[in-house]
C-alpha cells in the first residue's frame, strides 16, 4: 500500500522528493536546502566528504572508486577527485584510535591522527574510522548547540554534515526540525517531519515526532502531517489525537494560571469535546473536567470526571470527580463516595477526611454526627495519619468536655505533623486542666517556632476585668475635661457598660473621626471587639498599643483574647455566648 502524501502548506510548489524515498534507517538523508545551498556551500567549503572514495581505492577496488567518484561529481559539480588518492598504502595501526574513539574521545583522536599524518605522508585513516569520528564530532556539535538553544548554530552544524540527518539518528533530527520551527522556517520543518513520518517505521519515534510537530508548527502543518498517519487498530488515524495537542496546551496553561480563559477558542472546544466523547479518551475527559472545574461549572466538570472515570479505573479522575460533586452543594452524596473509595488512594481518603472535618467544625452539624460516623471517621484518620483530621477531633472532644480524649488527638496530630494548630491544641488542653508543667514544656519545646504559645499565661478570665479596664479607661477620659470627644467616650463607656457593644464600637469611630485615637479609646475598642468574639480584631487593636506603649492594659488585654479564643478557663466555657465552640 502507497504510502499517503501531504503537501507542504508553508511552500506553493509541489511535495520535494523526500516522501518518495526509500524507507528505513538506510533512506538517502534529509535534504537541508529546498533550492540546493547547502551542496553548492558543500562544495566551495571543502566539505565532501570523501572517506569512502579513500576507503575503496586503498583496498585498489576500481569499480567502487569510478562509482564513488560519480555519486560525489553528481552531487557536488565543482567537485574533483583528489591527486593523492593511489598514494602508497600506510601501515599504521589504527587500534589505539578506536580505543579514543570509544572512549568518547574524538577530539583528541583527531588531533592523534593529524600527528600520523605529519610523520607518515601516506597515512589516510580508514573510510569507518573517519566517517565515525566526523559523524560523532558532528552530532556532538549539533546537541551542544541546541543545548543552548542557538538554533542558528544549531542549523550550521546540521548543513555541515547531511549524512546525520536519517531515520537512525532521531535525536538529531528532532533537533533540526525544533531549530527550523524555532527560527520560523516552517516549511523546512514540515520537509523534515514529513520525511520521519514517510520514511521512519518505529511507531514510537513516530508518535513522539507528531508530538514535537504538533507542539512546534501552525496548526495547518498540524493537519497536514495528520494524513501520514497508520490506520490504528480501529480503524482511525494513529495521530487523531495529535489534533488538539494546542489546545490541549492552552487548556493547561489555564489551569496553571499562566493564561486566560480568554486563551481557549470555544469553536475548538466544541470540536474537541465531540472528540474526546466519541473516543472516550480518560485523559482528555479529565482534562475538560479539571477546565470546568477551574471555571467552577461544577456540573459540567462531574459530567467529564464521570466520563474519564468510566474509561480508566486511575484514581484521580474520581478524585475530580468527587470534588465536583462536593462543590456543586451536594457534601452527603460526596462524603458518602469518598468513603467508599478510600481504599483506592490517599487522596481520596484525605478528601474524605476535609469532608468530615468541614462537618465537626460547624457546631450544629457536628451536633448531629451519629457515633458509626465518628468511628469511620478517626479510622480513616489513623489509617492515613492526618494531622488536620487529628487536630478537628482534637477540637471537637474539647467542645464534648473531654480534654484527656483531646490531648491524645492533639498528640497524634503533632506526632504526624507538627503544625501552629497541632501544637496550640495541646496548649489549650494544658491550660484548660491547669497543667502548669505540660504547658511549659510545650512552650519550651516549640516557643521559638509558634508566637500564638506566648499568649497562654495564667490570666483572669476577661469577664471579671473588662467592666474594671473599661471603667478606668472611661475615668481617664473624664479627667481629661468635658469637650465633645469625651462625651462621645462618656458615651461609648455607657453602651459597652449595658451590653451594647456594636453600638459602643460605632460611638467610638464617631469620637475618632472627631478627636484621632487615644489609648483609653483604644483600650476599650479592644475590650469591646473581644466582647463581641472578633479576636483578630481586638489582638490587633491590643497590640498596636502595646507596640506604641506597653501597659499592664495593653498586655492584659492580649493575654485575654488568647484565654478568650481558646476558653481556657472552665467558667469562661460555662458562661460563653459567642464562640463557636460553646
Amino acid at each position: 500500500m502507497a504510502q499517503p502524501q501531504a503537501s507542504n502548506p508553508f511552500v506553493s510548489a509541489a511535495p520535494t522528493p523526500s516522501a518518495a524515498r526509500p524507507q528505513g534507517s538506510d533512506a538517502t538523508p534529509f535534504a537541508l536546502d529546498r533550492h540546493g545551498e547547502g551542496e553548492a556551500n558543500q562544495s566551495k567549503g571543502g566539505a565532501v566528504d570523501e572517506s569512502a572514495l579513500r576507503y575503496y581505492a586503498s583496498q585498489r577496488n576500481l569499480e567502487r572508486v569510478g562509482a564513488e567518484i560519480r555519486r560525489l561529481k553528481a552531487l557536488y559539480p565543482a567537485w574533483n577527485p583528489p591527486a593523492d588518492l593511489f598514494s602508497p598504502k600506510s601501515t599504521v595501526d589504527e587500534q589505539p584510535l578506536w580505543d579514543l574513539y570509544t572512549a568518547g574521545r574524538l577530539d583528541e583522536a583527531k588531533r592523534r591522527i593529524a600527528e600520523l599524518q605529519k610523520t607518515d605522508s601516506n597515512y589516510r585513516p580508514s573510510a569507518d574510522l573517519q566517517t565515525k569520528l566526523d559523524d560523532g564530532i558532528a552530532r556532538a556539535s549539533i546537541k551542544a548547540a541546541s543545548d543552548r538553544r542557538d538554533w542558528q548554530a544549531t542549523l550550521a552544524a546540521a548543513h555541515a554534515r547531511p549524512t546525520l540527518l536519517v531515520c537512525s539518528e532521531m535525536d538529531i533530527l528532532w533537533r533540526v526540525g525544533e531549530a527550523f520551527a524555532r527560527t520560523n522556517d516552517f516549511a523546512q520543518a514540515f520537509d523534515l517531519y514529513r520525511y520521519i513520518l514517510t520514511n521512519c517505521p518505529n511507531p514510537a519515534e513516530r508518535k513522539a515526532t507528531m508530538e514535537k510537530a504538533a507542539a512546534l508548527l501552525p496548526q495547518k502543518g498540524i493537519d497536514a502531517l495528520i494524513a501520514l498517519g497508520h490506520p490504528d487498530a480501529s480503524g482511525g488515524n494513529e495521530f487523531s489525537s495529535m489534533r488538539f495537542e494546542k489546545l490541549r496546551a492552552a487548556i493547561g496553561e489555564v489551569l496553571s494560571g499562566k493564561g486566560g480563559l480568554q486563551v481557549v477558542d470555544p469553536n475548538e472546544m466544541t470540536v474537541f469535546e465531540r472528540f474526546v466523547q466519541a473516543n472516550r479518551a480518560a485523559g482528555d475527559a479529565a482534562l475538560l473536567g479539571w477546565f470546568y472545574y477551574n471555571r467552577e461549572d461544577y456540573k459540567n466538570a462531574q459530567t467529564w470526571f464521570q466520563l474519564a472515570s468510566q474509561s480508566d479505573q486511575n484514581p484521580k479522575y474520581l478524585e475530580g470527580y468527587i470534588l465536583a460533586v462536593r462543590n456543586s452543594g451536594n457534601l452527603a452524596d460526596a462524603e458518602d463516595l469518598a468513603f467508599r473509595n478510600r481504599s483506592r488512594s490517599d487522596g481520596i481518603a484525605k478528601i474524605y477526611v476535609d469532608l468530615v472535618a468541614d462537618r465537626l467544625n460547624d457546631s450544629e452539624a457536628a451536633k448531629q454526627m451519629a457515633p458509626a460516623d465518628l468511628d469511620r471517621f478517626t479510622a480513616v484518620v489513623d489509617q492515613i495519619r492526618s494531622a488536620v483530621g487529628a487536630q478537628t477531633f482534637g477540637w471537637y472532644l474539647l467542645d464534648k468536655e473531654q480534654p484527656a480524649e483531646a490531648r491524645k488527638w492533639f498528640q497524634k496530630s503533632v506526632d504526624w505533623k507538627v503544625s501552629e494548630e497541632g501544637v496550640v491544641g495541646l496548649a489549650v488542653v494544658a491550660a484548660r486542666t491547669r497543667d502548669r508543667s505540660a504547658l511549659k514544656d510545650i512552650k519550651a519545646k516549640y516557643g521559638d517556632r509558634f508566637a500564638a504559645l506566648s499568649d497562654f499565661k495564667a490570666y483572669e478570665p476577661p469577664a471579671r476585668v473588662s467592666h474594671r479596664v473599661a471603667s478606668r479607661s472611661a475615668g481617664a477620659s473624664r479627667r481629661r475635661g468635658s469637650n465633645g470627644g469625651d462625651k462621645l467616650m462618656q458615651e461609648a463607656n455607657r453602651q459597652f457598660q449595658a451590653g451594647d457593644y456594636r453600638g459602643a464600637l460605632a460611638t467610638l469611630d464617631r469620637r475618632e473621626a472627631r478627636s484621632g485615637k487615644t489609648y483609653g479609646a483604644e483600650i476599650l475598642r479592644g475590650w469591646t471587639n473581644l466582647k463581641l468574639g472578633q479576636y483578630d480584631e481586638a489582638d490587633r487593636v491590643f497590640r498596636a498599643q502595646d507596640a506604641k506603649r506597653s501597659t499592664k492594659d495593653t498586655r492584659f488585654g492580649i493575654g485575654a483574647v488568647a484565654n478568650d479564643r481558646y476558653l481556657m478557663w472552665p467558667d469562661q466555657r460555662n458562661n460563653c455566648t459567642i464562640r463557636w465552640k460553646c
